[in-house]
């Protein structure tokens, strides 16, 4: 249990990632590696402006994750019940509740054989502290990589870096985004999985 708990962390934690850079208004499907304190959990993501829908296996479950960054909540799909876990994610920092002070252009590399261009950029959380992250963004405007410093709730600086792979740019179903009608809404204590996001 412990091992599940500490995994879904991280993929909450790729979940809000993108807050730490510029927001991604590119609509796309893609894998996401999402690499925190040399642990690396590979998901599936679909992804549009303020709202994205993560899968992955943790420990042999299939977790399904929407994260609605325009309404602050996120759902935890569970399809053997039939349950949607239901929690406010008011208090994380996600796209919806962060400020980008200023982005940098640095240069073009390579990512996964394609050209991109690597960007710092300085935004402040929803409490007020300042931070840099790095994204490197293709052509169509998709950050491809991000690199970002963490503190968690011990002080500690930890760093996440998120990598996209086969990405398919376009358009993505409304419906990916809501809970199925056929699910039953229920309360998630939200509490002690947001404090351990980082901290676990």
């Amino acid at each position: 249990m412990k091992l599940l708990r500490l995994l879904l962390c991280i993929l909450v934690c790729g979940a809000s990632a993108a807050s730490h850079a510029l927001i991604d208004d590119v609509a796309w499907e893609a894998t996401r590696i999402v690499r925190v304190d040399g642990r690396e959990l590979v998901t599936r993501v679909n992804h549009t402006l303020l709202k994205e829908r993560i899968s992955a296996v943790l420990g042999g479950i299939e977790v399904t994750v929407i994260l609605r960054s325009d309404r602050n909540i996120l759902w935890q799909l569970m399809p053997i019940l039939n349950l949607a876990g239901e929690t406010d994610i008011s208090a994380m920092d996600t796209p919806g509740n962060i400020k980008v002070l200023s982005r940098e252009r640095l240069g073009e590399e390579q990512v996964a054989g394609q050209p991109v261009v690597k960007y710092r950029a300085r935004f402040e959380t929803r409490s007020g502290k300042r931070q840099d992250g790095y994204f490197w963004q293709n052509a169509a405007g998709v950050h491809v990589r991000s690199l970002f410093p963490v503190v968690d709730n011990n002080g500690t600086l930890r760093e996440v870096e998120l990598e996209l792979r086969d990405l398919k740019v376009g358009p993505q179903a409304a419906a990916l985004f809501e809970v199925p009608e056929s699910f039953r809404r229920v309360p998630l204590d939200g509490s002690a999985l947001l404090q351990g996001l980082l901290g676990m």
